[in-house]
């Protein structure tokens, strides 16, 4: 083979590792918005002494931290059929037309393969749930785990509509903190997004990491061209059903509202997602998770329940948060319009945030109905952190209303008006004010 050859086939590797690699990393469950508290340096801050929780998905995030998994070594297709069970045909067959050629290749350090090999690394190690339940050295709370996930995802796929996968049916033991970092970042004096390049599904406002480090790096580097930066911790993603995402061990302790908010999260961007449209993607996973969840319990655990109750105010406490953020945005949206000189912004920017804070803090029994979000340090935000909210739960009303109005309620039929919406030209979130109107 030639050298030119050579490289055609390993770039083709490269990208399908990175696609899997960067949507995976992409489309992670947003716990820091659900847990509505912030991180520094990708770290969970507490509320007091106890772990800080929302009620869906709270602050449970776990990452990977082994460096060494297939870091710098040959990729061949034995060690590929070792790492991974099911991945995209295109890089079965690269691997297969390079080992059939008699030629390895190394992997280079950069983002785009490091990523992808290091996550095909972790699902590698992924068993299938009917073997960890039938072993006796399974932890019972993991045996639980996969029953209630099970549960959820045939709930998820007969109730709701979504696409039928092989996510989440298989298990990963994980001993660590987290399972990914994402970075995020936004520019200073305005809500001009830092966007990502990615080969398929195009620009992205984020960048996932399994090393904390990296992370950091990336972080570090954004920060000297001037940007607000967000580093956060993940405990999920989705790879869009290109491979077969696995549920990971610290999931075990998930209220049944968490886990089944989580996996409806994930199976939504599986069954309709649009290049080019981060925010109606997120939104939608958003709100169909929330409802799901919402469904879920009502069905397994009944509709006068305090599993039900309980969710219920979280939810709505979720919401007012999710409001009294966006409203912080606009009210920056304002300051930076008027396109003072920068230093007189930025003052205004910094006093804004801080009278905000304390509005917060002076308004907060009429503002929630629990102390979930009491002690969030509202004077630590930042644009990168604001737009994150302004990413997830941006125009949350659009998909309330269009739910209610549209589907009448009926979240299955809002699922597939979703899909359909998916696959069409044009702008999703324009369609639905179409029908609204």
């Amino acid at each position: 083979m030639s050298l030119s050859a050579a490289g055609a086939v390993q770039r083709q590797i490269d990208a399908a590792l990175h696609d899997a690699a960067s949507v995976a990393l992409a489309l992670s469950v947003p716990d820091y918005i659900k847990a509505g508290f912030p991180f520094e340096g990708g770290k969970k801050l507490r509320s007091g002494s106890g772990r800080f929780s929302s009620g869906l998905n709270g602050l449970r995030i776990i990452a990977h931290r082994d460096r060494s998994i297939l870091r710098g070594r040959y990729f061949t297709e034995a060690r590929a059929r070792n790492t991974v069970a099911s991945v995209r045909p295109i890089i079965l067959g690269s691997i297969a037309f390079l080992s059939l050629s008699a030629l390895t290749l190394t992997l280079s350090s950069c983002y785009v393969t490091t990523q992808g090999v290091k996550y095909l690394g972790l699902i590698g190690r992924s068993r299938p749930a009917e073997k960890a339940r039938a072993d006796p050295s399974t932890p019972p709370a993991v045996k639980a785990l996969l029953e209630r996930a099970a549960e959820a995802r045939s709930f998820a796929v007969d109730a709701i509509g979504l696409r039928d996968t092989k996510n989440y049916k298989g298990i990963v033991i994980l001993e660590a903190d987290r399972l990914a970092t994402v970075v995020q970042a936004c520019a200073e004096l305005s809500f001009e997004r830092h966007l990502f390049s990615y080969p398929v599904v195009g620009k992205l406002p984020y960048k996932g990491f399994f090393d904390p480090a990296d992370a950091e790096k990336e972080a570090a580097s954004l920060r000297k061209k001037g940007l607000d930066v967000l580093v956060r911790p993940v405990d999920a993603f989705s790879t869009l059903g290109w491979l077969a995402d696995p549920l990971w061990s610290f999931m075990a302790d998930y209220s049944e509202a968490d886990l089944c908010e989580l996996i409806i999260h994930e199976m939504t961007h599986a069954t309709a997602f649009k290049k080019g449209y981060d925010s109606w993607n997120e939104e939608l996973a958003t709100f169909v998770g929330r409802e799901g969840a919402l469904a879920w319990l009502k069905k397994s655990a009944g509709p006068d329940s305090t599993a039900l109750a309980e969710a219920k105010l979280a939810r709505l406490d979720a919401i007012a948060f999710a409001s009294y953020v966006r409203d912080t945005a606009r009210e920056l949206e304002a300051v930076y319009a008027e396109k003072a000189d920068p230093s007189t912004t930025r003052l205004r920017k910094a006093a804004l945030i801080a009278a905000r804070a304390e509005r917060f803090e002076a308004n907060y029994e009429a503002l929630f109905a629990t102390r979930r979000y009491a002690n969030y340090p509202m004077k630590r935000l930042n644009n990168a952190w604001l737009d994150l909210y302004r990413l997830y739960e941006g125009e949350s009303e659009l998909y309330s209303d269009y739910f209610e109005r549209v589907s009448g309620g009926d979240l299955k039929a809002f699922v597939a008006d979703m899909a359909i919406l998916a696959k069409k030209s044009g702008d999703p979130k324009a369609a639905m004010r179409a029908r609204l109107d």
